[in-house]
């Protein structure tokens, strides 16, 4: 996926307005919306477990008022994803390069496994330094295909809409934090999703045409997306189409997401005491799980990835331990405890018989991490499930 960093954003603006000379400063503005435009719409194109996109961006209808918005699904490790959608207040180039920066910095934190109310902190944190100007509001949701929910935090956006399976509506009320840049606390909600549901993010665009209030544009989108299931791009049309063919004060984002989980039988965990004596048991579960799933080729490599988070789990956790193998395009290992301790490579001595464990791991995998759960962690690894890894 190609992403936008700080730096590059702030030059490209620059450079675009510099380059212009003396054209026009409408004519600027509409060229540098262009790049700044035609790079997230041509960055939203992941490869996503359980979860299918589609999305419209409107701008205004003089072309002059750029404006901040943007949206993003980014694939998160362990089979999740990431979906954002945020509005930069005020317009013009300004807006939209601060717009760069913040979805830059949101593919940054992406990589550090992060909390939905923890990641806005870290955005808001950043947007402070950046300096004045740098205020917008946003939503940013993680999605688990294999737990069927999402969790999401929200800083002063739109609420999303959730779409259930038979067609109905449902506005989300994650709690509100202030926006990014102005400083404030922010709070994760956590949703159930069933399998078919649809989730709709917008900005405050599309909803809020002249005359209309917040609440009776939400109503309206809820009638528009409601209903039979249909295409996601026949979903995204009858979303915005009120702001077809008429004047738009506004830019407007839009972005649809089919979620669902992984079907038939790709799932297995069990649970595990926490004693060393448990380490043959894991890896007879993992040998008869690549079995299952004709993936046996895999299994010397799979069962010491396996063998080595479980021991690292038997060493420090006091209450049962879970061991979850996820097929996808490859496999996916996660192992569940509750210490709150994060793991993290060490450089062991030379003489040293153990503190290697993680090296393998990062060696013999695809990717691995590790985030923080209720209760405690989830350790995990990606292995592409062929003999060669």
């Amino acid at each position: 996926m190609a992403e936008l960093d700080i730096e590059g954003v702030e030059e490209r603006a620059e450079g675009a307005v510099l380059a212009l000379g003396d054209v026009p400063a409408s004519r600027k503005e509409i060229r540098l919306a262009r790049a700044l435009q035609e790079s997230m719409i041509s960055a939203v194109r992941p490869a996503l477990h359980g979860v299918d996109v589609s999305y419209r961006y409107l701008p205004a209808s003089d072309g002059v008022r750029i404006g901040g918005d943007w949206f993003d699904a980014l694939p998160l490790p362990g089979g999740r994803t990431a979906l954002a959608v945020g509005d930069v207040m005020g317009h013009g180039w300004r807006s939209a390069a601060v717009m760069g920066q913040l979805r830059a910095a949101i593919h940054a934190l992406c990589t550090l496994d992060l909390a939905p109310a923890e990641l806005l902190r870290r955005l808001d944190r950043l947007a402070q330094q950046l300096g004045d100007g740098h205020l917008a509001t946003c939503l940013f949701a993680v999605y688990d295909p294999v737990a069927r929910r999402c969790r999401m935090a929200s800083a002063g956006h739109i609420p999303p809409v959730l779409v259930h399976p038979r067609g109905r509506p449902e506005v989300l009320q994650p709690p509100t934090g202030p926006p990014v840049g102005v400083g404030g606390g922010f709070e994760t909600a956590e949703f159930s999703v069933p399998d078919g549901s649809h989730l709709i993010l917008c900005t405050d665009g599309l909803v809020t045409p002249p005359g209309r209030d917040v609440a009776a544009g939400m109503r309206a989108l809820c009638e528009r997306v409601a209903g039979r299931a249909r295409p996601l791009e026949q979903i995204c049309e009858d979303a915005v189409r009120p702001l077809t063919g008429v004047t738009r004060t506004d830019d407007a984002a839009l972005l649809v997401a089919r979620l669902r989980g992984p079907g038939g039988d790709v799932v297995v965990e069990t649970s595990l005491a926490p004693a060393p004596g448990v380490i043959p048991q894991a890896r007879a579960f993992t040998r008869a799980a690549l079995t299952r799933w004709r993936m046996e080729g895999a299994a010397p490599a799979v069962e010491l990835l396996v063998s080595e988070l479980v021991t690292n789990a038997v060493r420090h956790a006091t209450r049962p331990i879970r061991l979850r193998l996820v097929r996808t395009s490859g496999l996916l290992c996660e192992v569940s405890d509750g210490d709150t301790a994060m793991p993290r490579i060490r450089e062991p001595d030379e003489s040293a018989e153990s503190g290697r464990g993680l090296q393998l791991v990062a060696a013999l995998s695809l990717r691995w991490g590790a985030c923080r759960a209720p209760g405690g962690k989830v350790v995990w690894f990606e292995h592409p499930g062929t003999p060669e890894g």
